[in-house]
């Protein structure tokens, strides 16, 4: 076998570790399990965030954050930036930041902003199967909650009459599943003018505890199946302990995955929740601009202001949110490279997205708006041995339907800018303003690096980390700070032997949804809102 080049070996390393998460995601690598408008798509770099991210979701969000001060000059008014803005006081707000009270709005915005990027593009099929290659996360630069806030404005539904009995019967079913709140604004001046910043009151969309408690028990349910899967696949490709594996433990495998569907129906709600799902589809199919105005009134109702750069975004919720407090029971990954392996990175689609990858070893910077600073080492990094556990989270917006995205009930007005422009939201195979969407975060913790004795590798790593830079593999980073968004998270390493381990939560990659063709109006309707046919 030939020797692998540095590169190569780096390479090598990464990909076999997307390859064994791919593997643990998919059961066993089966593309098959994901369906064909599923896919994995990894991050080049990942993003480390603090344990307390998601806490927002679990703890709930009232109020407003705090609004940061302008910076003024010599006469008391504000210094304004070239785009006509107040300058922030950054110190004293992020100083405001650090008090749990306002982090929880921080952890929102990372989260939205996190969520709302789109892939460009999505991956071919794998050969002789009918799901998707695994890719690597690159941004197109759009954004789902403007594709959606655009579509809402420019669309055009089916013109069909409703019995107010209906429509009352709509609201409340919804409630059930998503609930709007009016509360007061506990930042509100009233000495200072009514506008988006400084509202007496304000709205807020949540998810409502029965329809949380689904998603977490579907979630528990389908990573019993996962599992019993993947050993029942392996046992039918011949392997030996899986073989054994089934033939002694299935009926207890057949049991937890009874078990496991008994509590997403009695403690999941998963009756209640589907009868609801399936009447407000069967509504939708014969009265969509009923439905429309409801879901224009809960995109509006559910944007928020960021308050560095007064830029609208639309709040997206992790499910289980309490993911990183169970992340004992995740899955331990190891990876070992060796003296010579293969290099996967070729039957990884859209591979030269990531040529973060290709440093291996590389210190890294403040990562802002996908930007990212790296300084490869030049030293040998092949045999290291990688662990981590990995998880998931599953990601709700509200504020989004994408039952109606995938309506045959709507179409775009004609002198729409979509329009105008030749422009679709999805023609189902990669095109389009947002071909696909984030619906689960695939995350790791507790990641270790284990260093041959007396490498060059580790000797390059301690120095590096002695003297406060960071170094990191792939997506993981060890020590140094990092920024995502307004977020700082602080990274440590700590050594122990030959062992650098890190405490830092990393966001690897994505499960994508692929948006069927969209907008694909029935040609059997005759009569639109907009009055023609």
């Amino acid at each position: 076998m030939p020797t692998l080049t540095q590169e190569a070996k780096s390479n090598s390393l990464v990909s076999m570790m997307l390859k064994q998460m791919y593997d643990t995601i998919t059961n066993g690598g089966d593309p098959d399990s994901l369906g064909s408008n599923d896919f994995i798509a990894f991050d080049p770099v990942g993003l480390t965030l603090t344990d307390d991210t998601f806490d927002y979701a679990l703890k709930g969000l009232f109020g407003e954050s705090p609004s940061p001060k302008p910076m003024l000059d010599g006469t008391g008014k504000p210094i304004l930036d070239a785009n006509g803005n107040p300058k922030i006081d950054m110190e004293e707000y992020q100083n405001a930041m650090k008090n749990s009270k306002f982090r929880k709005y921080l952890q929102m915005e990372q989260f939205a902003a996190m969520v709302d990027a789109i892939n460009s593009g999505i991956p071919p099929m794998q050969e002789n199967t009918e799901g998707r290659k695994m890719t690597i996360f690159k941004d197109s630069s759009k954004r789902v909650s403007k594709v959606y806030e655009d579509l809402m404005q420019w669309s055009v539904v089916v013109d069909t009459p409703l019995d107010p009995k209906v429509e009352a019967n709509l609201d409340k079913l919804r409630n059930k599943l998503f609930t709007i709140k009016k509360v007061k604004n506990a930042e509100f001046d009233p000495s200072q003018p009514i506008d988006d910043s400084n509202k007496p009151e304000i709205f807020h969309t949540f998810i409502s505890p029965t329809y949380a408690k689904y998603v977490e028990y579907q979630m528990k349910y389908y990573a019993v199946v996962d599992e019993n899967n993947e050993v029942r696949t392996a046992a039918d490709n011949g392997d030996p302990d899986a073989m054994a594996k089934l033939s002694i433990d299935g009926k207890n495998m057949k049991k937890r995955e009874d078990a496991a569907l008994k509590a997403w129906q009695s403690l999941g709600y998963k009756e209640i929740v589907e009868r609801i799902q399936n009447y407000l589809s069967e509504i939708e199919e014969k009265h969509m601009l009923v439905i429309k105005k409801r879901l224009q009134s809960e995109f509006r109702n559910s944007q928020r202001t960021r308050v560095i750069d007064y830029i609208n975004y639309s709040p997206s919720i992790p499910i289980s949110a309490n993911a990183l407090r169970e992340s004992k029971g995740w899955p331990t990954l190891s990876i070992y490279q060796g003296e010579a392996n293969t290099d996967y990175s070729n039957t990884i689609n859209n591979w030269s997205a990531g040529a973060g990858f290709s440093a291996g070893i590389f210190t890294i910077g403040a990562r802002n708006s996908g930007s990212t600073n790296r300084v490869s080492l030049n030293t040998d990094f092949s045999n290291i041995r990688i662990s981590f556990k990995l998880g998931k989270v599953r990601v709700e917006r509200g504020w989004f339907s994408e039952e109606f995205v995938e309506s045959k009930y709507w179409k775009l007005h004609e002198n729409s800018p979509q329009t105008l422009n030749k422009d679709i939201i999805s023609d189902g195979n990669g095109k389009g303003l947002m071909p696909s969407i984030i619906t689960e975060l695939i995350i790791a913790k507790d990641v270790v690096l284990d260093f041959s004795e007396n490498s060059s590798a580790y000797d390059a790593a301690s120095t590096t980390v002695k003297s406060g830079a960071a170094i990191g593999i792939g997506p993981f980073v060890f020590g140094g700070s990092h920024s995502y968004e307004n977020q700082n998270s602080q990274s440590s390493a700590k050594w122990s032997g030959k062992k650098l381990t890190s405490d830092g939560t990393y966001i690897v990659g994505y499960k994508c949804h692929v948006i069927p063709k969209s907008p694909d109006p029935n040609p059997e309707i005759k009569l639109w809102t907009d009055g023609k046919s």
